[in-house]
C-alpha cells in the first residue's frame, strides 16, 4: 500500500501544476478541490496540509522538487499503478479522443518506469484542460462539505460519477443512508476486521429498513468496510444520522445494530458498548437499547 506521504506528495505535484501559469482563480481551485477528492485515503488532516498550498503559488523549484519527490517515492508495482491510475482520473476527458488519451498514459507508463523528468512536460497540458472544463461546469462548495461530514456520502458519489452512474436514490435519502452504514461498519470493525457475513448484514439491513435495490445497498456497504479500515467520525456520522431519520427509525436501526454484531459468531462485550454509546447519541431512552439488545438470544451475548 502507498504511503500517506507518497499520496500527499502525488496530491502536492497536481496543485502545483495549476500553479504553473502563476494564477489560481477561485473556480479553478474549487475544481482543483474536487479533482484532489480522487486521491485515496486522504484525511481531514491531510486536507488541510493540501489547502496550504493551494493559497500560495508554487515556484517551479518546488514543482521540480514535488516531482522528484513522487518519483523517487515509487517503490513497487502497486505504487506505479496508483500513480497510473490517479493520474488517469485526474486528467480524463470526456470521452471524445480516446486515441489521445492513450497516448498520454502511455508517455505517462514510459515517464514512470524511467524516472523521467519529462512527466511534469507530459501532465501540464492535459492537467490545466481538465482543470478549466471542470472550472467552467461550476464546482460545488457543498462537495467540500460532503467529503468532511459525510465520508462515504462523497466516495460514493464520485465513484459513481467515475463511472457514468447515478444513484437510483433520491439525494437526501441516500446521504441518510451512507451515515447509517458508517454507523454499521464502526460497530463491525469493533475487533479489526469486518467479515464476509458481518458485510452481507450491513447489506441486508440497508434492504429492509430504506429498500436500497440489492446492488446499491452491497456498494454501500463494501464501500463503508473499506473507510473505516482508516477512520470515520462518531460524532458526525451519529448527528447526522439523527438529522435525518425519526425516533421510530433509530429504534428500527438499534436493532439492525445487533443483527450486525452478532452476525459473525456472537456479539462480543466490545460491539454491545459500542452500540449502547450509539444509542446515547441517538438520545434513546437506556429501555430502548435494552430491547434492541434482548433481540439477540442470551447465549449469543454471554448472558450480557
Amino acid at each position: 500500500m502507498a504511503t500517506r506521504d507518497f499520496i500527499l506528495d502525488l496530491g502536492k505535484l497536481m496543485i502545483g501544476i495549476a500553479w504553473i501559469d502563476g494564477r489560481l482563480e477561485q473556480e479553478e481551485v474549487n475544481a482543483l478541490k474536487e479533482l484532489l477528492f480522487l486521491l485515496p485515503d486522504i484525511s481531514g488532516e491531510d486536507w488541510m496540509q493540501l489547502e496550504l498550498y493551494m493559497t500560495h503559488a508554487v515556484s517551479d523549484a518546488e514543482r521540480q522538487n514535488l516531482l522528484d519527490r513522487v518519483l523517487s517515492g515509487i517503490r513497487s508495482s502497486r505504487d506505479k499503478q496508483l500513480v497510473l491510475e490517479t493520474l488517469e482520473k485526474l486528467v480524463a476527458g470526456d470521452g471524445s479522443n480516446r486515441a489521445n488519451e492513450s497516448a498520454f498514459l502511455e508517455h505517462i507508463r514510459q515517464d514512470i518506469e524511467g524516472r523521467s523528468t519529462g512527466l511534469l512536460g507530459h501532465l501540464t497540458a492535459p492537467f490545466r484542460q481538465t482543470l478549466k472544463r471542470k472550472a467552467g461546469q461550476g464546482s460545488r462548495e457543498d462537495r467540500i462539505e460532503d467529503f468532511i461530514k459525510n465520508t462515504i456520502y462523497f466516495q460514493l458519489t464520485s465513484e459513481l460519477q467515475q463511472q457514468g452512474r447515478t444513484l437510483s436514490i433520491p439525494e437526501t435519502e441516500a446521504r441518510k443512508i451512507c451515515l447509517a452504514a458508517g454507523l454499521m461498519a464502526h460497530v463491525a470493525w469493533v475487533d479489526n476486521e469486518v467479515c464476509h457475513r458481518e458485510r452481507e448484514a450491513m447489506g441486508l439491513g440497508l434492504r429492509q429498513l430504506w429498500n436500497v435495490p440489492e446492488d446499491e445497498a452491497e456498494l454501500i456497504a463494501e464501500m463503508s468496510r473499506a473507510r473505516i479500515m482508516h477512520g470515520l467520525d462518531l460524532v458526525r456520522l451519529t448527528r447526522g444520522f439523527c438529522h435525518y431519520t425519526s425516533i421510530e427509525e433509530r429504534k428500527a436501526f438499534l436493532r439492525c445494530l445487533f443483527a450486525i454484531a452478532n452476525a459473525a459468531e456472537n456479539t462480543s462485550h466490545a460491539e454491545i458498548e459500542a452500540i449502547r454509546q450509539i444509542a446515547k447519541s441517538f438520545e434513546l431512552p437506556h429501555q430502548e437499547f435494552i430491547k434492541a439488545k434482548l433481540t439477540i438470544p442470551r447465549q449469543d451475548r454471554g448472558g450480557l
